[in-house]
């Protein structure tokens, strides 16, 4: 990629030199003024090539980047919390369950290294586009287990807070 884009400015740069010398800019008197119109120079060719190949690629990052982002757009909560914890280099030997209830209550289960490891959970997941609650069943490994909550049923009303 550096030889390509080194080769298109020196191909660039040799073709404005071309274009300022009026020793090579001026037509000869013996060669036929269609012949210098219609053959483009070396420079010319190489320069639209190049414009070609980086139209080409923006409409490749262009398609790429709005399937990137419509592949977000529809994962569910459960994803989203996954996805933040799962690259977290904090939370990578995590034992770590997600459970979704009402669309928006997110309960997190299993083990972690350490407090911090909690924490860090805790907050991408209360910071996760979607989740309104998130409920801390996580255990810090060699500790003893959190204090249990219970949810209201399933059908119940929870209150906006």
């Amino acid at each position: 990629m550096r030889t390509f884009i080194a080769l298109a400015i020196a191909a660039l740069a040799f073709s404005q030199a071309r274009a300022a010398d009026p020793a090579t800019s001026t037509p000869k008197a013996d060669t036929p003024p269609a012949v210098i119109d219609t053959q483009p120079g070396v420079g010319e060719r190489v320069g639209e090539s190049v414009d070609r190949g980086l139209s080409r690629l923006g409409e490749k990052l262009r398609r790429g980047w709005a399937d990137i982002r419509r592949s977000v757009d529809e994962l569910g909560v459960q994803g989203r919390v996954y996805g933040r914890l799962h690259w977290d280099k904090q939370l990578t030997n995590a034992a770590i369950e997600i459970s979704v209830q009402n669309e928006n209550i997110v309960t997190l289960t299993g083990n972690v290294s350490d407090d911090a490891a909690r924490h860090a959970a805790v907050t991408l997941a209360e910071n996760t586009v979607g989740v309104g609650k998130v409920i801390d069943h996580l255990t810090v490994s060699g500790s003893p287990a959190p204090p249990a909550v219970t949810l209201p049923p399933t059908g119940a009303t929870t209150p906006k807070e």
